[in-house]
Formats: structure tokens, sequence, C-alpha cells
């Protein structure tokens, strides 16, 4: 019998919340997965698929350190796809080093698209962007929005989205940039705001809303994300952008108070209200229509659905979260 072939890719910041949730679908459909990160592979209460799969490989491997020896090893496995999620990703922090932001999302990352577009081999490469490009929005826009960033973060994201929207003025890169809507799910990072709601009213513990929680989201579920970014992976029109949303927003504070009800916890318990912090957006509505057009997706989890499958999550796995899971800290 004939060896099976299976199709290449690499994960580029695959400690990320939505890259290891995206390397659970992969490996489901029989990808092999070669996966990097700055730092050593998540713990069990933030892994999602087994990482003793005999089709995946992690590695440590730094972007802005260690890029030569990403590239000789792209080059050496040929991947079909190439799918990037490393950046500096906190928006609240880029204001205190701005320059690590910059150099992570604009210099390394042009940096490594450039390498990328002289290989003579065929693949995909999917860069995963954010919709803090736009700033803030009162209306649903489409992808071709103009760049409206208001903090240091949306800066230094838009280098990269740009770089690769003029690069084939050079090279025939095949591309996609992906920009999908607030995420949430089982096995996000507690700082977070769902899960960290949720751990404060099973810890007893107090959360801030910046301005009152005033700011208009769309949340959408981690299994619609990855599902949706694979249709994007295998089947995206190249050079072309698309958006990743569900279809309702809700305020920071209507979405606390949801969480409350469902957890029968008291709302003025809970909540701190405090100043807003600076450049903050006040809304975020992307359009999805583009990607519901052309690659047939749809959102199948419901908030109240998601927000039981976190709730449950949460309750599972509360005695493994630590004090220093509670709050983000900052690697350049």
């Amino acid at each position: 019998m004939a060896k099976t072939k299976y199709k290449k890719i690499f994960v580029i910041g695959s400690n990320s919340f939505s890259a290891g949730s995206l390397i659970y679908f992969l490996l489901k459909k029989k990808y092999k997965v070669y996966a990097f990160s700055r730092s050593k592979i998540n713990n069990r209460e933030f892994l999602r698929f087994n990482p003793a799969n005999s089709n995946f490989n992690f590695k440590v491997i730094d972007l802005n350190k260690n890029l030569k020896k990403l590239i000789k090893l792209i080059k050496k496995e040929k991947p079909n796809y190439i799918i990037n999620y490393a950046s500096q990703s906190m928006v609240d922090q880029s204001w205190e080093k701005p320059a690590d932001w910059f150099y992570t999302n604009s210099y390394s990352l042009v940096n490594f698209y450039d390498q990328l577009s002289k290989f003579k081999f065929k693949f995909k490469l999917v860069h995963i962007s954010t919709p803090e490009v736009y700033g803030s929005l009162t209306s649903f826009v489409k992808e071709t929005n103009n760049y409206n960033p208001t903090t240091p973060y949306a800066v230094s994201r838009v280098t990269a989205d740009q770089y690769l929207n003029i690069i084939n003025q050079k090279s025939n890169l095949n591309f996609n940039i992906v920009r999908a809507s607030n995420v949430y799910g089982e096995f996000q990072r507690i700082y977070k705001i769902i899960p960290r709601v949720i751990y404060c009213i099973l810890k007893n513990k107090n959360i801030e809303l910046h301005g009152g929680g005033l700011s208009m989201r769309n949340f959408i579920h981690i299994d619609d994300v990855s599902i949706a970014t694979l249709k994007v992976l295998e089947r995206g029109k190249s050079q072309e952008t698309y958006h990743i949303s569900g279809n309702k927003i809700i305020s920071i504070r209507d979405l606390v108070k949801k969480i409350c009800i469902m957890m029968n916890y008291d709302y003025k318990k809970l909540v701190l209200n405090t100043s807003d912090r600076i450049g903050k957006d006040k809304y975020y509505k992307i359009s999805n229509s583009k990607l519901k057009k052309e690659l047939s997706w749809k959102e199948e989890i419901s908030l109240e659905d998601g927000l039981k499958k976190t709730i449950l999550w949460m309750k599972d796995n509360i005695n493994f979260f630590k004090k220093k899971d509670e709050n983000y800290f900052h690697k350049r």
C-alpha cells in the first residue's frame, strides 16, 4: 500500500490561543504540522491538541532572533502552507514599550515576508492580522476599508499588512490576510476578558471595567474562527483579505452581565468601574459578507452556547490556574 502523503504546514507563533485551536483542526484533517514559538510549548491547561501526535513537531524559534534558522527549515521542508500568528498582541501594554511592538510586528515580519517572497517552490502564506488597524468603527466595514490605527499596537500591525498588499510589484507571492473579531473560548489565557470574568466569579474577586464597559465588540467562538481560517487557507483567493466575525455586537458591560446571570452571581459585587484606557476604540464592526459569499462560511456557535462551553472548561480546570496566569507578562 502506498504511503499517505500529508500536506505540510508551518505554524508560526503556535503558542497563541488561535494558533492552538487551528492546530487541533489541522491534526484532525491529517496535516503534518511544524509548530514554532519563542517559548516552550504551552502547559496542558492551555493546550487543546495532543502534542504527542505523530504529525506534530514543535521547535522553540524566536522570529526576532532566529529568522535565519526558520528560513533554513522552510527551505528544507518546503511546506505547502505557512500561517503566521506571531506578533506582540497586547493593546494596553503597547503604550509602555512601543518599540518592542514595532520591532516584532513591523521590522521582523516584513523581513520574514521579504525572505518568503524569494522562494522558488510553491506555497501559500496566511498572515493573521487584526481589525484594530481600522480604528473605531461606527458601521460594518469591508476588507477594503482605509486604515485608521489609534494605538501603538494597531500602527505596528499596519506595516506587514501594507507590505503584503504591495509585494506583488516584485513577487507573485500567494498569500491571504485574515482579520478576526474578538475571539474567545476554551483554552484561552485567563487575562482575556471572558475567561477573566468567569475566573473572578469562581474566585470571588473583582474585575475592573475600563470606561464602565461601554465599548462595543463582536465576540466569536474560536471554533468558528478556526473553521473559517481553514477555509481561507485551503480555498481563499490569492492576495485577498478576509474578515471573520459574527453578526451581533454587544457592550463589554452587557457581556459581563450576561455571564453573571449565567453563573448566578451579583454583577455589582463583581465589577469595579475605572477610567478608559488611552486610544481605546469604541466599536469594532467588520463585515463577514465576503467570507460567507466566497467560502460558504457561517457562524455556528451562538454567544450563549460558547459562553456555556467556556464556563464549563473554566470550572473543570480552575485548580490548574496559578497566580502567574492572572496577568499578562511582557516578553520582547
